[in-house]
């Protein structure tokens, strides 16, 4: 009987810190203030999961998750980069409007990916958010252009990678906002 009781004890404590730990309202840290950022974003959903993707977001503040989603659109700006570099070079033998598009295309997320996101990071960490927002609006309007390039066409090639990088870009300008007064 000894030993039922010492097993029924345990069970009952475990019970018991199960109970608490349901009731308890602990949230990792860093999640309330990826939930507090990203709840006036436009792109809401979007924010919180690339925000919570990155494991540096359980530990920063609200500085380093701006800084943290610039990365994350720099991933998604190379990553376009990179596919119409790869489209580019099967085409180079097609048509002069082909070229003409993809090498626009690819002239706009490079400045992106080379120039404007790197400028950004750096106004961010400089504290200048007035320009890091400037540059954030330059980032947003590269899959505009792009798009613009492939009028006229059904269905666009790039469409779903111009939103992506779009909505990423524009939910990293949102969360610099933030710091515009």
């Amino acid at each position: 009987m000894n030993n039922f009781m010492k097993l029924f004890a345990v069970f009952v404590l475990f019970v018991q810190i199960q109970i608490a730990l349901s009731q308890s309202n602990v949230s990792p840290p860093g999640t309330n203030l990826i939930q507090q950022l990203c709840k006036s974003n436009r792109y809401q959903t979007l924010c919180v999961s690339t925000l919570n993707l990155d494991p540096r977001s359980k530990t920063s503040d609200i500085q380093g998750l701006a800084s943290i989603s610039i990365d994350a659109t720099t991933k998604k700006v190379k990553e376009s980069l990179d596919y119409l570099t790869s489209v580019y070079k099967k085409i180079g033998g097609g048509g002069r409007g082909d070229v003409e598009r993809y090498g626009t295309c690819m002239e706009e997320y490079g400045a992106a990916a080379n120039r404007f996101l790197p400028a950004a990071l750096g106004d961010l960490k400089a504290k200048k958010y007035s320009l890091a927002m400037s540059d954030m609006k330059e980032v947003v309007s590269v899959p505009g252009i792009c798009e613009d390039q492939f009028a006229g066409y059904s269905p666009l090639p790039v469409t779903q990678r111009n939103k992506a990088v779009h909505d990423i870009a524009d939910m990293t300008a949102d969360i610099i906002k933030t710091f515009v007064k």
